[in-house]
C-alpha cells in the first residue's frame, strides 16, 4: 500500500495502477485489488509481462516504454536505477526493484503491481526469511530531511562568520557611559532585518542545493547486479546508513 500511495501521489502520465483496498476482517488482513484487463484469459503470465521478472529472475524485461515512465518514478523516489543479470547472464537495465512488474492490459494500458519493492530492505533484519523488512516511506523522507538540514547548517557557518563581522562593523555604536539613540536603535534594527533576510535567502539555497541519496532497493537481496564488488558495497553502505538512522533517531 505504500509504494501504491507513492505512486498516486506522483501522477506519471500513462501510467496505471490497481484498486486497492485493504480489508480486516475477523483478525484477518486481505488486501484486495481490481484486475489487470485480461490476465485471467491469459494463462501465461510472461505474455503479458513487460516489465521485471515473473519467473524469478531467470529472464528480466525492460521495455522500452515502461522503462522510460519507471525511470521518472525513481528520479521522483531518488531510486537508482540498475543494470541487473538475467539466469542467460545478459545485462538488462530496470529502475527500480527487479520485485516491481510493468504488465500492458488488453486495453493497451501499462500497468505496475507488486510494489512493495518502492523502498529499500531494511538492513537491520538481513536474510532470506526477512525480505519482506522493508523501510517505510515516511522514514525515508525523513532521512533524507534530516541530511538535508545537516548540508545546509553545514555550510552556513561560513556565511554566519561573515554576517557575525559584518554586524559588528556595522553597527552604530553607543558613546561611553551612554545608551543607544533612538536613531541608532532603528538603524541597528534595520541592520538585522537586512542580514536576517540574508542568512534566511542563504539557508533556503543551500536546501534547493541539497543532493538527496539514490538509494539501490535491490542491495541486500538475491539479485544479481552488475557491479563490480566495490561498487556493490557502496550501495549496501548507503543503504545501511538509512538503517542505522531509523534504529537511532526514528525508533
Amino acid at each position: 500500500m505504500t509504494g501504491l500511495r507513492s505512486l498516486q501521489f506522483l501522477e506519471i502520465d500513462k501510467l496505471y495502477y490497481l484498486a486497492t483496498t485493504v480489508v480486516n476482517y475477523r483478525g484477518h488482513r486481505i488486501i484486495a485489488q481490481s484486475i489487470i484487463p485480461g490476465i485471467l484469459n491469459n494463462s501465461e503470465l510472461s505474455s503479458l509481462a513487460e516489465y521485471g521478472t515473473v519467473d524469478e529472475q531467470k529472464t528480466i524485461q525492460s521495455n522500452a516504454e515502461f522503462h522510460e515512465m519507471m525511470k521518472n518514478v525513481c528520479s521522483k523516489l531518488n531510486i537508482q536505477v540498475n543494470k541487473l543479470i538475467d539466469g542467460n547472464g545478459e545485462e538488462v537495465e530496470l529502475a527500480g526493484c527487479v520485485e516491481v512488474k510493468g504488465i500492458r492490459g488488453t486495453d493497451k494500458r501499462c500497468y505496475v503491481v507488486d510494489l512493495q519493492g518502492m523502498t529499500p530492505r531494511d538492513a537491520n533484519f538481513e536474510g532470506s526469511d526477512n525480505h519482506t523488512c522493508l523501510v517505510r516511506q515516511e522514514l525515508l523522507v525523513l532521512f533524507q530531511r534530516q541530511r538535508q538540514l545537516a548540508y545546509a547548517k553545514e555550510n552556513m557557518v561560513p556565511l554566519e562568520k561573515e554576517i557575525d563581522a559584518e554586524r559588528e562593523s556595522r553597527a552604530p555604536k553607543a558613546e561611553a557611559g551612554k545608551d543607544l539613540t533612538e536613531e541608532q536603535k532603528s538603524e541597528l534594527f534595520t541592520l538585522q532585518q537586512e542580514l536576517g533576510k540574508k542568512k534566511t535567502k542563504k539557508f533556503e539555497e543551500l536546501l534547493k542545493a541539497y543532493s538527496p541519496t539514490v538509494f539501490n532497493t535491490n542491495v541486500f537481496k538475491e539479485v544479481k547486479l552488475a557491479m563490480t564488488p566495490e561498487e556493490l558495497a557502496a550501495e549496501e553502505a548507503k543503504v545501511k546508513e538509512l538503517s542505522k538512522f531509523i534504529y537511532d533517531h526514528a525508533i
